[in-house]
């Protein structure tokens, strides 16, 4: 298993490839296919952790050459959809994405079999949850079992940053926004996180360090 980050343009904006030995799945498709040399590779699932335009701009192109599912949040599903939900600005197009957008709800576990991926590094998909930055707004926690002991990785979407979180000036919400980062505050120290912008991180730093999370201190198990 390996993972791959492609960032977009000025604003940053990651795609991740989670890589096995012959398929792959891509995180917030928003890089063309041609610039993530997956040439040969099965495409088994295209997961958008939100609506905005700068995370989804490749959605359509990239399932129409993989044929692979698209999966979204289920209070997501009709900002992906509609054009005049989508875009994050005044300054982005707005982007039609057809019909069947897959919904997941919170707390869904979705497993290697469930994307049919055969890999000796076998993991499990956990949806939480984090309305805040979008109403359906989520992370995405990945936990792989290698050679090497596990590995847990949270992919953060808009929600979380280094040091920072999502805005909420765009039709988001900051009281939500901090009911969910009390919600990833229970989350352990040791998980990678792998935000929608900018640098990697941990939770135990942001827990120590992001303004955002000192505020709370969480037995949560999510």
């Amino acid at each position: 298993m390996e993972i791959r980050t492609y960032p977009l343009g000025p604003l940053q904006a990651n795609l991740y490839v989670i890589a096995f030995e012959s398929d792959a799945i891509i995180i917030d498709p928003c890089v063309a296919f041609d610039k993530l040399g997956l040439d040969g590779i099965n495409v088994r699932g295209i997961i958008c952790t939100h609506s905005h335009y700068d995370h989804i701009a490749e959605a359509e192109s990239i399932r129409t050459l993989t044929g692979s599912i698209l999966l979204a949040y289920e209070d997501e599903i009709r900002s992906i959809l509609d054009p005049d939900y989508n875009s994050t600005t005044p300054f982005f197009p707005a982007l039609s994405i057809s019909p069947p957008v897959c919904g997941l709800k919170d707390g869904d576990i979705l497993t290697a079999r469930d994307f049919e991926i055969e890999t000796k590094d076998d993991f499990t998909m956990k949806v939480i949850h984090t309305p805040g930055h979008t109403k359906g707004s989520m992370c995405l926690l990945f936990t792989f079992h290698t050679p090497d002991g596990v590995k847990k990785y949270l992919f953060s979407g808009d929600t979380l940053f280094a040091g920072s979180v999502g805005r909420t000036d765009i039709g988001g919400s900051m009281p939500d926004m901090m009911n969910s980062i009390q919600r990833l505050s229970g989350l352990p120290d040791d998980i990678s996180v792998l935000p929608g912008h900018d640098r990697a991180t941990t939770m135990g730093y942001e827990k120590r360090n992001n303004p955002y999370f000192t505020a709370y201190k969480s037995d949560d198990i999510i």
